[in-house]
């Protein structure tokens, strides 16, 4: 398997083969699992490593300082596995409600020896009930709208933590439907930033900061989130 488009990337950063092979074994395990589970609908080789592995490190360099790291709604382990591979002095927490998606991520682990990696099969509001303020960033990549997305994550942050939200070129539109929620969660947009994924193609990193402690009622129960978001 080459991937001659992620190892150019990897080698411009200066990460050695060990990191690469890393990446080519991931890349084979999800092509495998896919054709048993569906884990992800992007599986074209070129696909996979500019739409799912490039992209999810294109705002690494926004984890720089912090420690801990949770990914809500990882999915088949994007953004954070290829966080990960990378960043092996950061712990992350992986948690997502389809517990294939979780028996795949622990496969994953086992076979990359990542031991700086947890999965756990929960909800969202749930987990946040036993992770309030606990983390010092999360990271979130086509979980939901930003409003959903806010109310799910930054109750889980500590004061002055981060939510990384990977956003595409409607990312004005979710900001300003989130600043009432944002705001009720004791937080504000710190920066948003620009990347290329492709020639033709942009994506965005919205970061917002939690500024203060917020009410340890939020996310809501009973899916309201994401079917009763908090709009303005």
């Amino acid at each position: 398997m080459a991937l001659d488009i992620l190892k150019q990337y990897l080698t411009e950063k200066g990460y050695d083969s060990k990191v690469y092979d890393k990446f080519v074994t991931y890349y084979n395990l999800l092509i495998e699992w896919n054709n048993k589970f569906n884990l992800t609908s992007i599986t074209d080789e070129k696909d996979v490593q500019i739409k799912h592995f490039i992209d999810s490190l294109l705002p690494n360099d926004c984890l720089k300082d912090v420690k801990y790291i949770c990914d809500i709604g990882c999915g088949a382990g994007f953004p954070s596995i290829p966080l990960a591979i990378l960043n092996e002095d950061k712990n992350f927490t992986l948690v997502d409600s389809v517990n294939k998606k979780i028996t795949f991520i622990d496969c994953v682990i086992d076979a990359l020896q990542l031991k700086n990696i947890s999965a756990i099969h929960s909800r969202a509001e749930d987990f946040a009930q036993f992770n309030f303020q606990k983390y010092d960033a999360c990271v979130a990549r086509a979980l939901a709208q930003l409003p959903t997305l806010a109310e799910y994550t930054l109750p889980l942050l500590k004061k002055n933590g981060i939510l990384i939200a990977y956003k595409g070129k409607n990312y004005l539109e979710e900001i300003n439907q989130s600043q009432k929620i944002i705001k009720l969660l004791s937080s504000q947009i710190l920066d948003v930033r620009e990347y290329d994924l492709t020639a033709d193609e942009k994506r965005f990193a919205i970061i917002i900061k939690k500024i203060g402690d917020c009410s340890k009622k939020y996310p809501r129960k009973g899916n309201k989130p994401r079917t009763q978001p908090i709009l303005g």
